[in-house]
């Protein structure tokens, strides 16, 4: 039962303030991408290290989301939200007025911890003041803003780099922040009984948390031929970090994460199938921008505006495809999600080589159509099967997300560094046949990911709805 039941405006402000927490999240998350191009030339770093800016963003949020969940869970959301606005709106600040590539990954960071904090609680919002018969529709809009967020970066992004500099999308979050402060705290109520001190796993934190970054690095350098013993250590140090962390979290009796959801075989699944679908997504978005300037000659603003086709696709069908899938049961709404964005990836690879303008318009169809479909159904899916532990498992569905960004985003890097032979080579000076070279095998990959979540997603029979 919800801690507050909240009257019809109340409830609406509140979704309102949520799904701008979890834009904002979803946003900077993406809307670096199209300006990884400038900050690369501006600093001069290679496409792989370039990414660090994406890459060490997403690995902050997914290394943290969790802990900052189980603080939410034991002093309120109210609390963590607030917070989290302030650290975020800060590490923008810092990260604007960067002026060298370590200060802009060490803001970066800062920026990221903000973030996972309004992750973790967002969706808490929904479990813990609305009544049942609205939870669905509430972790919709939870999702759906995260979607929409990722989507629409580009397309800003790619505006504010042709008429200003890359500094300002970051920049730009200090108004937005300032606006959202009194309106987070009018919108979401006090959680009466809870406010004590939080019931942190110190050691546990440390575990996820390390894990999370060694895996990251392991994936990101194995393209690098003189790192790939450094690469191998830290693949087995993360497995082994794992490890320690569950069979630590089996002996607590205030476990950081309640492993028993991740017993039940149809969850873990419905879990790997939100990674995957973001390790896709992300993976491809990283490198688009790089493939219009080089590839297409397109400027940052044409390849934005290309991408703001596909976010316009999430937010059109984004919601009633949501309020459907209530009606006729998830299963197939997450299959087609799976399939519909194979078809983008596998488009990009067939016509790399002679993309249009046209082609690239169709492209982006099936690209937004695959995150609409991804959003309300996939997520209130792994909900439904959490048994009782729906209020975590609202918080994880942000976790798959930032998780599958991360190694996404990481492989990407990997696979087209490696086929593209551009190790160590400054971005302006990648050639356009070398970056098809790269850019072909990892659309090819990033396809394949989308076909196997679909079928996986088939194999699950949906669960009993809240």
């Amino acid at each position: 039962m919800p801690e507050t039941v909240l009257d019809r405006r109340h409830t609406v402000l509140m979704l309102a303030v949520v799904f701008f927490a979890t834009f904002m999240d979803g946003l900077d998350g993406s809307i670096v991408g199209i300006a990884l191009p400038d900050i690369g030339d501006g600093f001069g770093v290679d496409t792989a290290t370039s990414s660090w800016v994406s890459i060490i963003y997403m690995m902050i949020l997914a290394g943290t989301l969790v802990m900052f969940a189980k603080i939410a869970s034991d002093t309120g959301v109210r609390k963590v939200m607030a917070i989290g606005l302030a650290v975020f709106t800060v590490g923008s600040l810092f990260c604007g007025l960067s002026t060298s590539f370590g200060m802009l990954i060490a803001s970066r960071a800062v920026q990221a911890v903000g973030a996972a904090m309004m992750a973790a609680a967002g969706p808490m919002c929904c479990t813990e003041h609305l009544p049942a018969s609205k939870l669905a529709f509430g972790l919709s809009v939870v999702t759906i803003g995260s979607s929409l967020g990722f989507a629409v970066g580009p397309a800003l992004g790619g505006i504010i780099v042709e008429y200003t500099t890359w500094h300002w999308i970051f920049l730009i979050n200090l108004p937005l922040g300032i606006i959202a402060a009194p309106l987070m705290l009018k919108a979401i109520p006090k959680s009466s009984e809870k406010g004590g001190r939080p019931r942190i796993d110190g050691l546990g934190v440390v575990l996820l948390f390390s894990a999370v970054a060694l895996g990251t690095f392991a994936v990101e350098t194995v393209s690098y031929s003189d790192m790939r013993t450094w690469s191998a250590l830290t693949g087995i140090a993360c497995l082994i970090l794992l490890a320690a962390f569950v069979k630590w979290e089996r002996t607590r009796e205030e476990p950081l994460l309640q492993l028993r959801m991740f017993a039940r075989w149809d969850f873990s699944a419905i879990f790997l199938c939100l990674m995957m679908l973001n390790m896709s997504f992300m993976g491809m978005l990283y490198l688009v921008p790089f493939y219009g300037r080089i590839c297409t000659d397109m400027s940052s603003l044409e390849v934005g505006l290309f991408l703001l086709e596909a976010s316009l696709v999430t937010a059109a069908f984004g919601l009633p495809i949501a309020k459907w899938s209530d009606r006729r049961g998830r299963r197939m709404f997450c299959v087609a999600a799976g399939l519909l964005t194979a078809l983008a990836f596998f488009l990009y690879a067939i016509f790399a080589e002679n993309m249009t303008h046209l082609i690239f318009f169709a492209i982006m169809i099936p690209q937004g159509l695959g995150w609409a479909f991804t959003g309300g159904p996939m997520a209130s899916r792994l909900v439904e099967h959490a048994g009782e532990d729906r209020d975590m498992a609202s918080s994880l569905t942000n976790e798959a997300y930032f998780v599958g960004g991360t190694i996404g985003i990481a492989l990407a890097a990997m696979v087209f560094t490696t086929f593209s032979r551009s190790d160590g080579v400054d971005i302006s000076a990648v050639s356009p046949a070398a970056f098809i070279d790269g850019f072909v095998p990892t659309a090819l990959m990033c396809a394949a990911l989308a076909v196997i979540l679909s079928v996986i997603s088939y194999v699950v029979k949906d669960g009993k709805k809240a």
